[in-house]
């Protein structure tokens, strides 16, 4: 009923391999079913997605679940009901109270942790208050980094004449050749003081090895900025684990929170180096960062406290067996797409958590430009299309409202476009 609109994919004009395909489909679709019957398309229902829409791309902007909406309203509507009452007493204990359950969630001390709009303000609020020594003034970079953090970086660079250093990641890639890059360049820069390494990549997606990144730069004494966005709610953290100097992550893509709700944890012995984007004369806090992060002027604070409803919700589920089923969909998926496509996945499964990146039929880039646009004008999804190493390929991202058979959906309807 939700694809009545849209074209229709007759079995008796498929392929063999597809038809093959179809069939596998079949047993996958079993697999995942046994493993997680709660999720699919009977968890719809709670979230606000138009009918008919398939979306493949949760990673770029989230949806928020329909209980996570009502409870920002609820905030927002207390807000406005006693402003004066809200936002010089009640704001700072409610916030109190969401930092210390997103703190738990991953794994370290309340008073480490604030609450930013965005990874963006988080990694804005690092990058730019680091003072840099002129012994260690160089920061190390991968080529995958996201381009807000290569932008801000090169701001870095045009004012303050900070050297970057940026390390060039090829595939076929594993974890061990990433760590071997990193620490050759360490062995060889001795200036570098800051390095940043995204905990998943966006475009292409993959999972780095940050837990074995963070104890190669701290052995040559650098510094470990972790851009986490698409990380909170995909795969867990511990931070206490991890030990990265800091780390930042959105709330709104795979949590389940309202946009405009991230967090920013930085190391105790360095939170004496960081400032807010916005300098204010107001707030409350038990340290000087959490005091300086609480309040960001007249704002409306109610996306970062539903974030406590975003666990709430994952609770009533289970949040390993959240993440578990986006993997298990995103590797399947994956292999559903190759199947009808006749290509491969760009990295081994270890390597990703709910985001996927399957390499397009196709050498013909205008025809891969086209091809989100169309996917969406015709078809009712979209997924991003990006080009790397003279190929091409799409990053689909599996979610809980989603099934095999969208990802099969997708694998027909790109056909039919690419044969136009």
């Amino acid at each position: 009923q939700q694809r009545a609109c849209v074209k229709s994919f007759p079995l008796t004009r498929m392929a063999p391999l597809r038809i093959l395909a179809v069939v596998a489909l079949v047993a996958m679709a079993a697999s995942l079913s046994q493993a997680a019957p709660q999720f699919g398309k009977s968890v719809l229902a709670n979230f606000s997605l138009a009918p008919g829409y398939i979306n493949l791309n949760h990673g770029s902007f989230g949806t928020a679940p329909k209980p996570v909406t009502a409870a920002r309203n609820e905030w927002y509507a207390r807000m406005d009901a006693s402003p004066d009452l809200w936002f010089r007493w009640d704001v700072y204990t409610s916030v109190y109270q969401v930092l210390a359950r997103v703190a738990q969630y991953i794994n370290c001390d309340a008073e480490d942790v604030v609450l930013v709009e965005n990874a963006s303000h988080g990694v804005n609020a690092v990058l730019r208050s680091i003072p840099y020594s002129d012994a260690k003034h160089k920061i190390l970079y991968l080529n995958t980094a996201y381009q807000m953090v290569k932008n801000v970086l090169s701001f870095l660079q045009d004012t303050k004449q900070e050297d970057l250093l940026m390390l060039n990641i090829t595939f076929p890639t594993s974890a061990d050749a990433i760590v071997a890059l990193v620490s050759e360049a360490l062995e060889k820069n001795s200036d570098i003081g800051l390095a940043i390494f995204s905990h998943i990549t966006s475009v292409p997606a993959l999972i780095l090895p940050v837990e074995q990144l963070v104890q190669v730069c701290h052995k040559h004494g650098v510094m470990v900025f972790l851009d986490g966005a698409h990380a909170m709610g995909q795969i867990p953290i511990d931070m206490k684990k991890i030990g990265a100097d800091f780390y930042t992550s959105n709330g709104h893509k795979w949590l389940y929170s309202p946009k405009g709700s991230a967090i920013l944890y930085v190391a105790k012995d360095k939170q004496d180096l960081i400032y807010p984007p916005a300098i204010n004369d107001e707030g409350q806090g038990p340290t000087h960062f959490q005091l300086a992060f609480s309040y960001q002027g007249t704002y409306d604070y109610s996306a970062y406290l539903a974030m406590g409803a975003a666990i709430d919700f994952r609770n009533s589920f289970g949040d390993a067996a959240i993440m578990d089923y986006m993997h298990d969909l995103a590797c399947k998926g994956g292999d559903q797409l190759v199947a009808l496509w006749g290509t491969e996945k760009l990295v081994d499964d270890s390597l990703i958590g709910a985001m996927v990146n399957v390499r397009l039929p196709t050498d013909n880039a205008t025809a891969v430009t086209n091809l989100p646009q169309q996917l969406l004008q015709q078809y009712n999804t979209w997924v991003p299309a990006y080009a790397l190493q003279g190929k091409y390929y799409v990053r689909v991202s599996a979610q809980i409202y989603n099934d095999l058979s969208d990802f099969v959906y997708l694998g027909r309807a790109v056909l039919a476009l690419l044969k136009q």
